[in-house]
């Protein structure tokens, strides 16, 4: 179907405006038939009916036009129920100033059954209309005659809002926390809302549309656009779409208006939708105009400010000051999808910036440490909503300060390089910042072991009580110990000798029992400072003194 604003021929325009006196109907439903008039060609001689009536008619070869007049207290959706027994037909609706305000299109039976069945749910403001029946085709005015049927029904929208308030000066007047409920008609292309804020904040608004699609768009006192909502088509399956969404707000008065056009061609929807509002602050520590560095805010160091990027500001500016040469750190939790932050001289010279950075989504907020190294002086820092490489915007709230440069507050920027493991320490790559000289270590790998011990020839001496020892040197040993016992399993009586010095080869071991088994085992250790690290024993040797 379409809708339109469309005009009468003019013969018939002529005669109704001449009755124009006739009473309304109400839209309570009577649930009754109303017959085929005689003299209802006119708007003048329309039949009054009520919501819930069937209308039976036809049309003839003398009788071009059915008309009905009908009233509605309150704003809705009038659903026609309509059987028609001729080729085509077409149903059009008027205002009492004969204004077209709907029409159906050109809708062709099924010659096989000999009908045609429709149904349409028409929204509407309260107030007196007109539906007109025929039997025109619509794109060349061919008339056909037959009967019809056509049962009404209305269901009221439970609208909240006045139905006049289609411009700012009859806004309808609301308070953020309100529900509004609301209709786009037929003959209503907007519903507008006046509000105001008293704080910096957050306007949520939690749209459900029963329209095919819908728009929202916000404007400042001045009339000045500050958002609108994109292309919201609804899931047809379900009949609904709901939406959410979030706008950070300066302090001020605003109008909102819904209107049911989709953006790309201002087709136009009609429905009911229900909006439920609320506001929470940001808790801004500057409020009003801050977006040039004439209007900057002063801060100090080592204290936390709260702002917020809206819709209708683009720009943070505060000054700050530097005593001496130092690099200066920016501690920013941003609550934005991105953000960006320029230092500017006291000339108002940009000498530094971020780069591009986007919140986590996950989380919804993106915590940095931004540094920069300055000289003593007056400087300006401004913090926007804008996406470096494309200007793309986003609001939101942000925290910050401004401090000297420290180990936490570093934006860490870390040197390598690895450090060899030893026999006390193992091996590891150590990263220093070069900022602010914070360490750590990684990449760990094990400690170095000295060699195992390992004996090359030992022999006693007759009638001596003597072993006579030599073992294999390794590389790195401070020295070498020996244990030797007259049990293999080493477990009691073991006597340990120590020989000081990496080069020695051999040891004498003396006061030992003649004609006794003895095991020896010699090992490698090493010493640094109060840390003695060993090597592994070597192989258990037996020899007999003699």
């Amino acid at each position: 179907m379409r809708k339109g604003k469309r005009f009468f021929k003019a013969f018939v325009l002529a005669a109704a405006f001449c009755a124009m006196s006739a009473v309304p109907c109400t839209s309570h439903a009577s649930a009754v038939d109303v017959p085929r008039a005689a003299s209802d060609n006119t708007f003048a001689t329309a039949s009054r009916i009520n919501m819930g009536d069937t209308l039976n008619g036809s049309i003839t070869e003398t009788k071009d036009y059915n008309n009905y007049q009908f009233q509605l207290d309150s704003a809705g959706c009038i659903t026609l129920n309509m059987t028609a027994y001729m080729r085509y037909y077409c149903i059009r609706i008027y205002e009492t100033d004969g204004t077209e305000i709907w029409y159906t299109d050109s809708n062709e039976w099924n010659e096989t059954v000999g009908y045609r069945r429709d149904e349409y749910n028409i929204y509407l403001e309260k107030g007196t209309y007109y539906i007109q029946i025929n039997g025109y085709r619509r794109e060349d005015y061919d008339k056909v005659t037959g009967e019809y049927t056509c049962r009404t029904s209305f269901t009221s929208s439970g609208v909240t809002n006045r139905e006049d308030d289609n411009s700012f000066a009859d806004a309808n007047n609301i308070t953020i926390g309100d529900k509004i409920v609301g209709q786009i008609s037929a003959n209503d292309d907007f519903d507008t809302y006046k509000f105001t804020l008293s704080q910096v904040g957050c306007v949520k608004l939690e749209m459900t549309s029963y329209m095919k699609y819908y728009g929202i768009k916000l404007f400042n006192s001045d009339g000045e656009q500050v958002w609108y909502s994109n292309q919201n088509e609804w899931n047809e399956t379900v009949g609904y779409r709901g939406d959410t969404y979030d706008l950070y707000l300066e302090k001020g008065t605003y109008y909102l208006q819904v209107d049911g056009y989709r953006v790309y061609d201002w087709d136009k929807a009609t429905g009911r939708y229900v909006c439920n509002t609320s506001f929470t602050a940001s808790g801004v520590s500057f409020d009003g105009d801050d977006n040039d560095f004439r209007t900057a805010k002063q801060i100090s160091w080592n204290k936390t400010y709260v702002g917020q990027i809206s819709e209708n500001d683009d720009f943070d500016n505060y000054i700050f000051n530097v005593s001496k040469d130092q690099t200066v750190a920016i501690d920013i939790t941003s609550y934005m999808q991105y953000y960006s932050i320029k230092i500017f001289d006291a000339d108002g010279k940009e000498i530094w910036d971020t780069h591009y950075n986007e919140w986590n989504s996950n989380v919804g907020y993106r915590k940095d440490s931004q540094n920069v190294v300055l000289s003593a002086g007056k400087y300006y820092l401004q913090i926007n909503g804008y996406r470096v490489y494309d200007w793309d915007k986003s609001t939101g709230k942000y925290v910050f300060s401004v401090s000297s440069l420290s180990q936490t507050n570093c934006n860490h920027d870390y040197s390598s390089k690895w450090v060899d493991a030893t026999y006390f320490e193992k091996g590891y790559r150590l990263y220093t910042c070069e900022k602010c000289g914070k360490k750590y270590k990684d990449d760990y790998v094990a400690k170095r072991q000295l060699d195992q011990g390992s004996i090359s020839s030992w022999y006693s001496s007759a009638g001596k009580g003597k072993i006579y020892l030599r073992w294999y040197t390794i590389s790195d040993a401070s020295g070498y110990q020996i244990r030797y016992c007259k049990k293999k399993s080493m477990k009691s009586g073991v006597k340990v000798m120590t020989v000081k010095g990496q080069r020695k080869y051999k040891k004498t071991i003396s006061k030992l029992s003649r004609r006794k088994r003895y095991y020896v085992q010699v090992r490698a250790y090493k010493k640094s400072g109060k840390k003695t690290v060993y090597g592994k024993w070597s192989q258990k040797y037996m020899l007999k003194t003699k």
